[in-house]
């Protein structure tokens, strides 16, 4: 059988002499991927040891909100909070708190309140002069509520009396070592410094409660029915440890909501919430949808192997394949983030993460079961054609490595794309999946074939030879009959399928051309989650009591050069901010400032003696006004809650509202305040600034990934137009999709759908254009080789007759491994694996198997009789 030559011939001639070698070495071939995959798993690192997470982390150093952070920064650097923890407490029949579960509400908080004492404590000793003297103060208060939240608890008695040891007042330890013994006798024996002994490391940067100073009065609801404690973390809201230090919340909270049970109190609801929550929340479920996925992945490909094949031996080939690939992939990407590690590597900046993983599962036995299918359905052909196993895996390599690396480098090509994205989670996603797709190619061209060899005519089994040829009669025909409707009204199919893909493609189309975009995205974190999730659960209940913004305010500063806030003009100028910020939009409930300590509206604060003291109070000056000289009277903070969830649009729309309305200050802005610039951070910014800059990438990628894949694929065909089609007609089945997909939940989730989560476009577009290319050079390339042997009509019907089934089987296979992202928690990956689904198998069983014939039966028409 001829072979036309997509690749250069010498290019078909490596693999035939790759064939010919692991014919002879397939046992070799074998022992060294196994030893390789095992050395992988046992050797560091480990994946979950380097992967990361988060979102806002991995913004541009450019983006408006982490330059904001790095201002607040210099300007109150002992602000380092970055998200925080949200404990609500009200009664289930929404009445005023009793004192007893006021009591109980603070019992919770002490231990809270002891661990930031530790905290401080802890940083003191490392501190020196002033700056230790510092930390001893805020180590001394925070203990001190700490054993006035609950009397009954001896630690923070006990490091109190460790506090004032280390001071040097030997007087006052030695009274409290005696108060905390008399509470706990079995500390006579204690030798800790601190207690507990194994206190858990929360990341606590500041704990707020109902006694807190200045700050207290705003957790606690105007009509007694709901109180607030807020632990104000270092880390940023979506990182990784926010899992474990969330898992230790909840439980400490667990057991306060039993003793609450055992009490007989049955109306206490304890609820946790927060930006860290919810992120914690959001990572957990993304880890068992990563578990799910993986577990269903597998259980899929091989159900539908088996009902495809029906023969044991030959699912287990692309299976054990696809494992080896795994192994030695994710090892090997793990291995990669600890380049910068080597001398005179320091420059490398290559991170992994976490959600990657379901990418990695589902793409690597997607297309590596594909190639492998590919690589035995020729196997099988030859076989019967010649009855040797060894002749045919040789005539099988050489006959579809050109198209199995075509189909990778595609796939390759545009998910390395997404190295251009400003984004950090896009820009090292993608090529790292590419990278593991690539050792995927190697397995199945190496480690695959040599399986198979060593299965021999066993591969089948429990079908013989002879069966096979029958069976493939008989699936013949079914694709004879397709493929003579193909030749006798291409135009009218052709007319016909496209008239049907544009039915949900027209509205996506329009979007792009007229917005720039395809379909409305949200990043509404809080949504995704499960209803049943803790976070949700606590959001809920926070909003029926308090703004939505609450525990997570929109952060505002204002700076000057020439003006002085500490001044008489200074301070009116933040009461006429206040003003500003509150009129700037009206879901602003609350703004909270030095010259507004409660945070209530002009007109409704409080003319009595004791609001003044707040404004004067040490800790309202440490809020809102800088304390280190250098920036002292040089800039104001502003806390401005919106009654809106923080992700929402509607709050990144109030925090646009809020750029005009200061923008508009600063144009009218006179003497020393014309220079005032201001800055706006906090995670509604975040989220802006994320959608912003993955918005702007998206584009960028999209255009990048077009032209990448229509180069590999201009490569591999040298037909112009073919290429262009090919192109043309996946576009159309991705704007298809994303109708289809967008119709499916806003019909499923009528009430709570604001749009397909942000991440579901661009990796529909990237995995779609560059993977659904797989079947369009598998075809193409067939119906090529064969157009050259037997003509343009006959060729073409003997290469769909000879690759409907192998590409309709791994369509199936491949939606499969997406059918699977679908039984994950969050509803982003839900959709990822949704809209994946349905365009693989679009592109499956309408592109690829009508389309694409229809496309190349007109195009060759004109030249019949001429080589093509």
């Amino acid at each position: 059988m001829r072979t036309v030559f997509l690749f250069a011939p010498s290019f078909v001639l490596i693999f035939e002499r790759l064939g010919q070698l692991i014919a002879r070495r397939w046992i070799l071939i074998i022992v060294i991927w196994i030893t390789v995959a095992v050395c992988a798993v046992l050797a560091p690192p480990h994946w979950d040891d380097v992967t990361l997470d988060g979102d806002l982390a991995y913004l541009p150093s450019s983006s408006p909100e982490l330059v904001a952070e790095r201002q607040m920064a210099a300007a109150f650097p002992d602000h380092k909070a970055k998200s925080q923890i949200v404990i609500v407490a009200s009664r289930c029949d929404e009445q005023p708190l009793t004192d007893a579960q006021w009591k109980t509400i603070d019992r919770l908080a002490s231990p809270f309140q002891n661990a930031q004492g530790i905290e401080w404590l802890h940083q003191a000793e490392a501190a020196t002069g002033d700056e230790q003297e510092k930390y001893y103060e805020r180590a001394e208060a925070a203990l001190t509520e700490a054993e006035l939240l609950n009397y009954d608890s001896a630690a923070p008695v006990w490091n109190l009396a460790t506090l004032y040891k280390v001071q040097g007042s030997e007087t006052e330890a030695e009274q409290q070592t005696a108060q905390a013994i008399a509470l706990d006798p079995q500390l006579e024996k204690e030798t800790a410094a601190t207690l507990p002994v194994d206190a858990p490391d929360w990341k606590l940067f500041d704990v707020w409660t109902r006694h807190t100073p200045v700050v207290g009065k705003m957790l606690v609801d105007p009509e007694q029915n709901a109180g607030l404690i807020i632990l104000h973390l270092t880390n940023e809201f979506a990182a990784t440890d926010n899992i474990r230090i969330v898992s230790q919340i909840e439980a400490l909270v667990d057991k306060m909501r039993e003793e609450v049970h055992a009490s007989g109190d049955d109306q206490l609801k304890i609820g946790v919430t927060g930006s860290a929550a919810i992120g914690g929340d959001m990572l957990l479920a993304a880890k068992e949808s990563i578990a799910s996925t993986e577990f269903y992945t597998i259980a899929l490909v091989i159900l539908i192997l088996l009902i495809v094949y029906r023969a044991p031996l030959l699912a287990m080939a692309p299976l054990l394949s696809i494992a080896v690939s795994f192994c030695v992939a994710t090892w090997l990407v793990a291995a990669l983030t600890l380049v910068d590690q080597i001398p005179g590597f320091s420059w490398w900046n290559f991170e992994v993460f976490k959600t990657s993983k379901i990418f990695i599962v589902v793409i690597l036995f997607g297309a590596g079961t594909d190639f492998c299918l590919f690589l035995i359905s020729r196997y099988k052909e030859e076989l019967v054609a010649c009855g040797d196993p060894r002749e045919a895996i040789v005539k099988a390599l050489s006959g579809t490595a050109d198209a199995i690396c075509g189909s990778a480098l595609t796939t390759v090509v545009g998910l390395g794309m997404m190295f251009f994205a400003e984004f950090g989670k896009f820009r090292n996603s993608g090529p790292a999946i590419a990278l593991c797709l690539l050792v995927t190619l190697a397995v199945c061209l190496t480690f695959a074939p040599a399986l198979l060899k060593a299965l021999g005519r066993k591969t089948f089994w429990p079908k013989s030879i002879d069966s096979l040829q029958e069976r493939g009669d008989k699936q013949a025909s079914f694709w004879e009959f397709i493929a003579a409707a193909v030749s006798q009204r291409p135009a009218l199919l052709l007319c016909v399928t496209v008239s049907f893909l544009l039915i949900p493609a027209w509205h996506p189309i329009w979007l792009r051309i007229t917005t720039g975009h395809a379909v409305e995205v949200s990043y509404d974190l809080l949504n995704d989650l499960p209803d049943d999730r803790p976070a949700k659960q606590g959001a809920n209940q926070l909003a029926r009591f308090f703004p939505l913004g609450q525990a997570n305010p929109i952060m505002v500063m204002a700076k000057t050069e020439e003006g002085d806030f500490e001044s008489k003009e200074g301070n009116a100028a933040i009461a006429q901010l206040t003003k500003v910020l509150f009129n700037a939009d009206p879901k602003v409930s609350k703004v909270y400032s030095s010259e507004n300590p409660l945070g209530n509206r002009p007109g409704r604060i409080s003319v009595f003696s004791s609001e003044m003291l707040l404004k004067n109070h040490i800790r309202t000056r440490e809020q809102f006004l800088p304390q280190t000289p250098e920036m002292k009277g040089k800039a104001a903070l502003f806390r401005v809650v919106v009654d809106e969830n923080p992700f929402s649009l509607e709050a990144i729309a109030a925090i646009k509202h809020v750029e005009e309305a200061l923008a508009e200050y600063h144009a009218n802005a006179s003497g020393n305040w014309g220079d005032v610039q201001f800055y706006i951070s906090g995670t509604t910014a975040g989220v802006r600034d994320l959608r912003s800059v993955t918005k702007s990438d998206s584009q960028r990628i999209e255009v990048l990934v077009v032209l990448g894949v229509g180069a590999v694929l201009l490569l591999i065909l040298r037909r112009p137009v073919v290429c262009a089609y090919m192109i043309g007609s996946v576009l159309l089945s991705y704007y298809a999709t994303l109708g289809a997909t967008d119709w499916f939940f806003s019909f499923m989730f009528p009430d709570t759908y604001q749009g397909l989560d942000w991440k579901a476009p661009l990796f529909l577009f990237v995995i779609l254009i560059a993977v659904g290319q797989d079947y369009n050079i598998y075809l193409a390339t067939r119906v090529f080789e064969e157009q050259k042997r037997l003509g343009p009509t006959a060729g073409l019907r003997h290469a769909i007759r000879h690759t409907g089934g192998i590409i309709s089987s791994c369509g199936v296979i491949m939606a499969g491994t997406f059918v699977a992202m679908c039984f994950g928690e969050l509803l982003a990956i839900v959709e990822i694996g949704f809209s994946l689904t349905v365009g693989i198998l679009v592109d499956t069983f309408i592109v690829r198997t009508i389309m694409m014939p229809c496309f190349l039966t007109l195009w060759t028409r004109p030249r019949r009789g001429q080589e093509i």
